[in-house]
């Protein structure tokens, strides 16, 4: 990454706040010019029958052959109560994550069993681990935000699993984002502007407060996602120039933005 030249870019972040810092540093030092607006919020969950919840799911933890983490944030979440119920974590589980910054965090909170599916960049590619095929008679938790998509754990269920979500946080459209977006001054900078989504949930938060704010000529704009499905979304939605990442990861991140470069 180090001979990775940016500049000339305007990027437009729109991770949440704690997720972005490590890749606003790298688009800065690879010479572009990096804006971050949230477009997600998360918040723990707090209400006493999501904590009740939390608390029985996590009681459980040792009935289950494999426990996975969706995100960071799962991860983040989900140690405290783990080690609150499981100084010692039960014997003979394995823990996968989607992702290699979920399995860093993973392993930093000391879920070191992890398996090969930190190489996964989503469910798509964790649902082709050669463990997940035949899952008769095993019981899967997923650490998760409320709500989401239901694919990874209905392929799962098809595959024999029974599987159960352990709800930690939610995802909020940020109260003020459209007259963030459009207190910006992100379509007055010199240079290329290009807009940077890593969920399907920013991207369409982006639109909301893009189209609430006045702002239609930013759908003229490179937008990139992590997907093809999220790319799908962002064609949906009106976005005129789409490009599709490899995956969410820094590195193909950064990758596709290089390739904007004249």
């Amino acid at each position: 990454m180090s001979t990775m030249n940016l500049t000339g870019l305007n990027v437009l972040l729109c991770r949440p706040e704690q997720a972005s810092n490590s890749l606003q540093d790298k688009i800065i030092a690879a010479g572009g010019q990096c804006l971050h607006i949230p477009c997600m919020e998360i918040a723990q969950l707090e209400e006493a029958a999501a904590i009740a919840a939390i608390k029985s799911r996590v009681m459980d933890l040792d009935q289950y052959a494999f426990v996975i983490f969706i995100s960071q944030n799962a991860v983040k979440y989900a140690e405290p109560w783990i080690d609150q119920y499981w100084p010692q974590l039960p014997m003979g589980q394995r823990y996968l994550a989607i992702g290699a910054a979920t399995a860093a965090a993973a392993r930093a909170m000391a879920f070191t069993e992890l398996s090969s599916a930190e190489g996964a960049m989503d469910s798509e590619a964790l649902l082709e681990l050669e463990q997940l095929q035949d899952l008769s008679d095993k019981k899967i938790l997923i650490f998760r935000g409320k709500g989401g998509r239901e694919q990874l754990a209905q392929t799962l269920g098809r595959r024999g699993a029974k599987v159960d979500y352990c709800e930690l946080y939610s995802r909020i459209r940020p109260a003020m984002l459209s007259a963030a977006l459009a207190g910006s001054q992100f379509s007055e900078l010199s240079g290329r502007n290009v807009i940077l989504v890593h969920s399907g949930e920013s991207l369409e938060n982006l639109h909301h407060g893009i189209e609430e704010a006045g702002l239609g000529a930013w759908l003229s704009y490179p937008l990139i996602c992590p997907s093809l499905r999220v790319a799908n979304m962002a064609e949906s939605l009106g976005f005129e120039k789409v490009l599709v990442a490899s995956n969410a990861g820094e590195p193909a991140m950064l990758e596709a933005l290089s390739t904007l470069v004249s």
